[in-house]
């Protein structure tokens, strides 16, 4: 399934831990196919290029979880904790449907709404 909303990801820049790439609707794409999980921001490709970083894309392997979240204004969403590379959150007001395919898809889900947190991942 494919969705179309805004994001706010991890992107690691050098020593710039905490710099994050934000973007509002419709300007992120979220894809869950094939036990694999991928959160793209729209028309930023070439800054994540420069800067060495990139979209999420993992495997359910690869995440820790997938849990319901609020933003700091009350906006619904989904987490996608990844351990050390940090949390991704995907703003959709489909977030249910998300849950229940990346369920599907072999992700492990946990249903307690959380708030975003924005924090730094911890230093490898």
């Amino acid at each position: 399934m494919r969705w179309t909303g805004g994001a706010n990801i991890p992107a690691p820049i050098g020593r710039l831990r905490a710099a994050r790439l934000n973007a509002t609707w419709p300007l992120a794409e979220l894809t869950v196919d094939e036990g694999r999980v991928r959160l793209r921001i729209r028309l930023v490709g070439a800054l994540w290029r420069r800067f060495g970083t990139g979209p999420l894309d993992r495997s359910a392997a690869e995440v820790a979880e997938v849990f319901p979240c609020r933003g700091r204004f009350g906006t619904g969403g989904v987490g996608i904790r990844t351990g050390a590379a940090g949390t991704s959150y995907f703003w959709t007001g489909e977030g249910a449907g998300v849950l229940e395919d990346c369920r599907r898809a072999g992700f492990t889900v946990t249903h307690q709404v959380r708030p975003a947190d924005y924090s730094a991942p911890p230093a490898a």
